[in-house]
């Protein structure tokens, strides 16, 4: 990397650690978005996921009370089933037909949220559990795992503490289980570990500034700031992996 790139990929962790920190989400779809314009994927999504632990744990101490965590329960089973799928598919194919499909369903989804709808369907645990399965799949192989169940709970009118806690956690679970599952195919070279040990730093900060605000940014306008980070997310999305195909 030229010291260019370093600056570049400093900036943009620390931008993300802001948005991660204040909603809980959107840390690894920012950066992956941004950063894979000049890295390779295949680098920036293990050392996302080494970032995305430490970010978890930076937050959890102050979250996990607010987490829904029967909910979580199931959406990490099924995460932790399909992850694997997912990193396989990251080694042999490329994302750009899931983060399409995905970032397709996203976009509608958040359209109507922005019209006011949400969930009223079944909240058992087949559901949470399904959820779990398809995040883990978009997790492994595109990095982009938690949009869908941010998605879905922001449908289901969660409390803003409740959204982030709970994000928060499953976030932390899902990305254990993505490393144990990427160690096996040999994802996690020595230079990785050393550039995401330095990126702990800006992200950290990021994250820190984040939670000062969603302490003082009234509970509406943070519901309104998810749904735009969604909408934003999949317009992205649907851009690079049309890019992709061509």
């Amino acid at each position: 990397m030229t010291p260019v790139e370093w600056l570049l990929l400093t900036v943009i962790i620390a931008i993300a650690g802001v948005v991660r920190g204040c909603i809980g989400f959107g840390f690894s779809a920012l950066v992956v978005a941004s950063s894979t314009l000049f890295l390779d994927p295949a680098i920036v999504v293990p050392m996302l996921a080494i970032l995305e632990i430490v970010a978890s744990i930076h937050m959890a101490i102050t979250t996990w009370r607010d987490a829904e965590r029967k909910i979580l329960i199931y959406l990490m089973i099924g995460a932790t089933m399909a992850t694997p799928l997912g990193v396989y598919a990251l080694v042999i194919l490329p994302a750009d037909s899931i983060r399409l499909l995905l970032s397709l369903m996203i976009l509608i989804l958040s359209g109507l949220l922005a019209r006011g709808w949400q969930y009223r369907g079944r909240r058992g645990p087949v559901t949470f559990f399904s959820l779990g399965l398809l995040s883990g799949v978009c997790n492994g192989a595109a990095a982009v795992g938690g949009l869908p169940v941010a998605t879905f709970l922001t449908a289901m009118n969660l409390s803003m503490a409740s959204l982030r806690a709970t994000l928060v956690l499953f976030f932390f679970g899902t990305d254990i289980v993505f490393i144990l599952s990427a160690s096996g195919h040999g994802l996690f070279s020595q230079s990785l570990l050393m550039m995401s040990a330095l990126m702990i730093i800006p992200m950290t900060l990021g994250v820190h500034f984040g939670g000062k605000l969603f302490t003082i940014v009234p509970e509406q306008r943070l519901r309104s700031g998810v749904i735009c980070l969604l909408i934003l997310l999949s317009l992205i999305g649907l851009i690079r992996a049309a890019i992709g195909h061509f």
